[in-house]
């Protein structure tokens, strides 16, 4: 069947769908087919495609009765993501609550600080909270000693279960706090009102009425939070690995850096198994939640005007909640970097003004590892948000437009990127490069290539923006004489192009506060400003590695203030 609004001669037209497959083949299929490839080849000292590797069960065979992960792995992995999945989502539908429900004072400004973590690389916040935090020197345990009169460490550690999982949920709290203030802003107030005019008290009104109505669009964030965080890898590694926390993301990467040997690729592969397997299983209920939530809309046609409950005496408590979630999750870090790259890790008290200074700001200015890294970074995540966007864009449009017999599949291919571990899909980016020497590997292209894999967000936006789209546009266009081509470039991508910059931005965000992927692809020729903060940190360098945090916060902002702009105009 031939796409709308193309003739049966029209190359273009019928050459779409093939592109798109192309596209995701490459993209996600190939690097996902070398893994599961890669998993069943030995031995350990051999690539896939080396002569000598043969077909093996020996590393699938070796997850499943290795005693360490076993004993260790598995239950740590549990702890960790039960425990923050459990803070971020009370966390996160607190914040919603006040921020949508609630006649909270300031809300554009408390919405901007709460999302603000959301935009800077996890290693920038980690290492803020280490200087805050730590058991040694941190200005907490610092100012709490002094006052308590103790000695030693402490008292607060944030290199334990519980300081991972209060950090990995700070972390993630903004991304599901966007998720449940659409859920809470699209719920009509209608059935509260009849409930309370029928004499129901406010407690009885949320328990019997709000939350039965809203548990279905909580399911879906709650089974992406647990996607999200099981695919962590930054505060494992940043965090967890000096408190001897080793979760399955880590796993991965201890077997492609071993402390003696060789990297042991089939055994990475074979680790990521049961792991891809995980989050494709929760990516499929995440699907099936969002589609059985549709049953439980309560927004129609009709207009609404969302019910605002007044806080009355909890109106003090609920800002200085507010204010210490801000204070812990964006303030506190932000001034911890800048007061770090002044005075190093002399807290506050302890130094003078005078003491101040600014050379670990102009070590970048001739530093040409800086200027590589920054332009790499900016570089890989523009390329990828070009990739990704218009990949993702004709997917959406094959998917929404088209009757290709295929499109199913398409579309599944594209969505199941999101359910792919960041780490998974570098270490098959880069068994995959291995595999085929075409000098692609430590360069910036296979960062390119890997972090390109993201085809959802792109796709989903884009196929969204279509079906509010009537065909008929252009079908007008080819029934006037144009041809495929040139009625998308001129009538359909024109009114998508809203839609088609969020996407851009969403994914350039993504790519400039990408860790992972760069961490376990890393060269010097491909090396990227989160990853050079890290190493910075771990070289014992605090006050350079505090101030190219700074810089790069200063970076976030004015994008911050850009992507609220774009949204309010689409």
């Amino acid at each position: 069947m031939t796409p709308v609004g193309a003739g049966q001669g029209d190359l273009p037209a019928r050459s779409a769908p093939w592109a798109a497959a192309a596209g995701a083949l490459t993209l996600v299929g190939a690097p996902m087919a070398m893994l599961l490839y890669a998993a069943f080849r030995g031995p350990s000292d051999f690539l896939p495609f080396e002569n000598g590797a043969r077909w093996s069960f020996e590393n699938v065979i070796g997850v499943f009765v290795d005693p360490v992960l076993l004993s260790r792995i598995i239950p740590q992995t549990l702890i960790f993501v039960a425990g923050t999945v459990a803070l971020t989502l009370m966390l996160a539908f607190a914040l919603a609550w006040l921020m949508e429900r609630c006649d909270t004072p300031a809300r554009a400004i408390w919405q901007g600080l709460i999302i603000f973590p959301l935009l800077v690389p996890i290693p920038v916040i980690a290492i803020a909270w280490i200087i805050v935090f730590g058991p040694n020197a941190g200005w907490a345990n610092v100012g709490l000693r002094a006052l308590t009169g103790a000695s030693g460490q402490g008292p607060l550690n944030i290199f334990s279960m519980a300081g991972l999982i209060v950090c990995q949920s700070f972390a993630t709290t903004p991304f599901v706090f966007l998720q449940i203030t659409s859920t809470l802003r699209s719920m009509a107030p209608a059935m509260e009102e009849a409930a309370l005019m029928s004499g129901a008290g406010a407690f009885a009104v949320f328990r019997r009425v709000t939350l039965p109505v809203l548990r279905p669009g909580l399911l879906a964030p709650l089974i992406l939070v647990t996607l999200v965080t099981f695919e962590q890898f930054e505060l494992p590694l940043i965090i967890g690995l000096p408190a001897r926390i080793n979760i399955f993301a880590y796993r991965i990467y201890n077997e492609l850096t071993p402390s003696s040997g060789l990297p042991n690729y089939g055994a990475a592969c074979a680790i990521s198994l049961p792991f891809l397997a995980l989050g494709l299983l929760a990516l499929w209920l995440y699907n099936r939640a969002t589609r059985r939530a549709e049953r439980f809309v309560t927004v129609t046609g009709k207009g609404f005007g969302q019910r605002r409950l007044s806080l009355g005496r909890w109106r003090w408590p609920s800002l200085a909640f507010l204010g210490v979630y801000v204070t812990l999750g964006a303030g506190l870090p932000v001034g911890a970097l800048f007061w770090t790259s002044l005075f190093g890790f002399t807290p506050p008290g302890r130094a003078r003004l005078s003491d101040a200074n600014l050379s670990a700001y102009a070590v970048f200015l001739g530093d040409p590892i800086f200027w590589r890294a920054a332009m790499n970074t900016f570089f890989v995540a523009a390329a990828a948000a070009l990739i990704v966007t218009l990949l993702g864009g004709l997917i959406a449009w094959v998917v929404a437009r088209s009757n290709w017999r295929w499109k199913r599949c398409l579309d599944a291919l594209s969505f199941m990127s999101l359910g792919i571990p960041a780490v998974i899909a570098a270490l098959a980016a880069m068994v995959l490069f291995l595999s085929i020497p075409i000098g692609v590997y430590g360069t910036i292209w296979i960062l390119v290539f890997a972090y390109s894999y993201r085809l959802a967000t792109s796709t989903r936006l884009t196929r969204a923006s279509l079906t509010q789209l009537h065909p008929e546009l252009e079908e007008a266009a080819a029934m006037a004489g144009a041809r495929w081509l040139a009625t998308q470039v001129r009538v359909l991508i024109p009114l998508l192009i809203p839609t088609l910059s969020s996407a851009f931005l969403v994914i350039f965000i993504i790519g400039l506060r990408e860790f992972t992927i760069p961490f376990v692809l890393s060269s010097p020729d491909n090396l990227v400003l989160p990853v050079l903060v890290w190493q910075l940190f771990q070289s014992g360098q605090p006050a350079p590695s505090a101030a190219l945090g700074v810089i790069m916060i200063l970076i976030a902002a004015p994008i911050i203030i850009f992507a609220r702009r774009l949204g309010s105009r689409i």
